[in-house]
């Protein structure tokens, strides 16, 4: 028994020892002297830069890129461990799951940001875990946030900037709402033209003076559906346009201060979305496009059947694609039929819960799986913890999770 144990310690030494020697040969091939002023600057990069490469990369080389609407760091890691390459936090998310109301801009720029902050960190996370006990080297999910109306003018977009940039986020939304609320919710009320474009050059200016040139910034209007415009019209398609090109056509530093443009439209109506992304494309033909294939959509409505793919919306440019409280909708169902099994079957419903969770294979049928506790039990065996290797482990959650010594 000891010279297993034994054995196994030295075993797992040399795994990361041999691993250690991998990260270090890499970054050794891609670090260099900076040699001017400016790249001296962008050394002091914030978390954000690496991520928001990551989703530009994937924008160029996939043929659309999917996140699912997330809202806490555990939803992160589980969407990592499924397959996503991106991950989306909406301010609803946040709104009905951390505070249970709607969304009506209910919570400061720093809870939203913290929360950003909490998800970035999970998905690095399980960037370790996969290396430390599969020897696999994976990207970390790129998280794209709503960056809603940018909490005020030109100085609150700033300052809302710097925390975004120094939680890690890739990228995010601004909205041109004034009174701002949920894109599905009625009553809305849009900003002027000008004064979103200057909410949009804030962002782009702040991003890049703090070395974050790379941020992937969405321009979203809510024109298709707003009830009160400074333009003096209820919001249509055709003001939706108006605005978008407004937008894309704004300029600062020599370059479009957007990457991206986003219409909230009210349903998945097939032919309204493909005439706002020819009419914004007709102008601006390499600009990408993102939609909210959202879960206020009624998508059993028969009068858009057969529901379009994500492949058509991408042949029609649409890059980035999300559902906002794709998370919400498919945790609180789940974990509805189970409160409503328990209070119907006792402790019967808990067996039944926990042998579905092992056919669906999901790393959430242990909470020491997808905790990552995996990866703190290698290091403590490596040094010989005994609260590591302990006897009292077996045959609980860590051993039906594979963590058990």
């Amino acid at each position: 028994m000891v010279e297993n144990s034994i054995t196994e310690r030295i075993q797992v030494s040399e795994m990361i020892e041999r691993r250690q020697r991998t990260f270090d040969n890499i970054v050794a091939g891609r670090v260099k002297p900076a040699e001017t002023p400016e790249e001296r600057y962008k050394e002091f990069r914030f978390p954000s830069q690496h991520a928001s490469s990551l989703l530009r990369q994937m924008l160029q080389e996939e043929h659309y890129v999917f996140a699912p609407g997330l809202y806490n760091a555990g939803g992160m890691k589980l969407a990592a461990h499924a397959g996503f390459k991106a991950g989306y936090l909406s301010g609803y998310s946040y709104a009905v799951e951390e505070h249970g109301v709607t969304d009506v801009g209910a919570f400061s720029r720093s809870e939203l940001a913290e929360q950003a902050a909490r998800m970035v960190r999970a998905s690095n996370y399980w960037v370790r875990e996969k290396y430390v006990m599969d020897g696999e080297v994976v990207r970390p999910l790129p998280l794209v946030m709503d960056l809603e109306d940018g909490h005020g003018g030109f100085g609150q977009v700033q300052m809302f900037m710097q925390h975004i940039l120094g939680a890690g986020v890739a990228a995010g939304h601004l909205e041109d709402q004034a009174e701002r609320r949920c894109g599905h919710l009625p009553g809305k009320v849009l900003v002027t033209k000008e004064k979103q474009i200057e909410r949009l050059l804030a962002a782009r200016a702040e991003a890049d003076q703090m070395g974050q040139d790379n941020f992937v910034l969405i321009a979203r209007t809510d024109a298709a559906t707003a009830r009160y415009t400074p333009e003096g019209k209820i919001g249509s398609i055709d003001l939706a346009i108006e605005r978008t090109l407004a937008y894309a056509d704004a300029e600062i530093f020599n370059r479009r201060a957007i990457d991206l443009a986003w219409c909230e439209f009210k349903d998945q109506d097939w032919d309204s979305i493909i005439y706002w992304a020819r009419a914004v494309r007709k102008r601006h033909p390499h600009l990408d496009l993102a939609i909210n294939l959202s879960s206020s959509f009624d998508w059993t409505d028969r009068r858009f059947q057969p529901v379009f793919s994500m492949e058509q919306l991408a042949d029609e440019g649409f890059k980035y694609m999300f559902m906002t409280l794709a998370d919400n909708h498919a945790g609180r169902n789940g974990s509805w039929q189970f409160f409503k099994d328990v209070l119907a079957r006792g402790t019967r419903a808990f067996a039944d819960l926990q042998e579905a969770e092992l056919r669906s294979g999901t790393p959430s049928k242990s909470h020491n799986l997808l905790a990552g506790t995996n990866a703190y039990f290698v290091g403590g065996t490596v040094f010989g913890s005994q609260s590591f290797v302990s006897d009292d482990m077996r045959g609980s959650d860590a051993e039906l999770s594979g963590v058990a010594p």
